[in-house]
């Protein structure tokens, strides 16, 4: 009867939340969709016997030379979880952005299923008000400081505006370009324990080691926001750009900052994520700054003091 309760609880949780759910089966050939919950229904258009029969690459239309998409198959194929952000489009034809979670399940020792997690993060006026808000703020960066008063880093605006003609030149030159976001761990505690102005010395400290590690003409390091660093560069490969921020979270480790209430150890330490792309015609800078801040989170989740891709 518990088994029967809790099955009941966790279907009614699944039915109930306002995130798409799927389930496709991953030992049949094509791997079918096998429940689909109604907020995916209401998301993709589609109901879940439509999307049985047709599976759901439907939800990518003509448009499936996506860099998300290749990650999936990528995911899927090596058996390992993976969080992308995707053009799909609903029964209609209307383009929304989906924040999808690939998460696989075992049964019995061997992979059984993929359950699908799905957002849907914006339609297309949210996009272009976002676009619009964003050219506003590169006009704005015309009277703004290029630089942090605290830090002596670029000012967020002005590593806004920079970062939007890097992706242009790159979507152009088909170049890479890479993405750092760096995060003091716990930094909220350290604050709380020294105050403020120790808290603005500690950031001075990790802003100088941050800096001095990005040394190419090409590459530029910001305040992001907060305790939050922003760095790009241009023409690296993703590998050896998470081996280039761990050792840049080894920097700020050996700061020998004293942290003695972090939940981390005994010093300020410092997590990264990391997103690099060769920026397709079609691509939309946000697809770079949200896997870089999924990354950031996956870092974070880690325990912190390290980098993620």
């Amino acid at each position: 009867m518990l088994k029967r309760l809790k099955n009941s609880l966790l279907q009614a949780i699944v039915e109930s939340t306002r995130d798409g759910v799927v389930v496709v089966d991953a030992g049949r050939e094509g791997m079918p969709v096998v429940f689909v919950n109604p907020a995916f229904e209401q998301i993709s258009g589609y109901t879940a016997g439509e999307l049985a029969a047709g599976g759901l690459s439907r939800l990518q239309g003509d448009d499936r030379r996506q860099r998300a998409v290749n990650e999936m198959r990528d995911a899927v194929a090596s058996g390992r979880p993976c969080e992308v952000l995707l053009r799909n489009y609903r029964k209609n034809g209307e383009l929304f952005w989906n924040q999808l979670r690939l998460v696989p399940v075992e049964d019995g020792g061997e992979l059984a299923w993929w359950v699908g997690i799905a957002r849907d993060v914006g339609d297309i006026r949210d996009l272009q008000d976002r676009l619009k808000n964003q050219r506003k703020a590169l006009e704005n960066a015309r009277n703004e400081s290029p630089e942090d008063r605290l830090t002596g880093l670029k000012s967020r605006v002005f590593f806004d505006n920079l970062l939007n003609r890097e992706w242009a030149i790159c979507q152009r030159e088909q170049r890479s370009v890479t993405m750092f976001l760096f995060d003091l761990d716990f930094f909220d505690i350290y604050n709380e324990t020294f105050g403020r102005k120790a808290g603005d010395s500690c950031l001075r400290m990790v802003a100088r080691a941050i800096r001095g590690s990005f040394r190419r003409g090409g590459d530029v390091v910001a305040r992001y926001e907060g305790q939050r660093f922003g760095c790009f560069a241009s023409g690296m490969e993703a590998g050896p750009a998470v081996i280039f921020a761990g050792e840049i979270c080894k920097r700020v480790r050996d700061l020998s900052i004293h942290h003695p209430r972090s939940p981390g150890g005994r010093y300020v330490t410092a997590s990264c994520g990391v997103a690099t792309m060769i920026p397709d015609h079609g691509a939309d800078l946000n697809e770079l700054l949200f896997a870089c801040d999924a990354a950031l989170s996956r870092a974070k989740a880690a325990g912190g003091n390290s980098a993620s891709e």
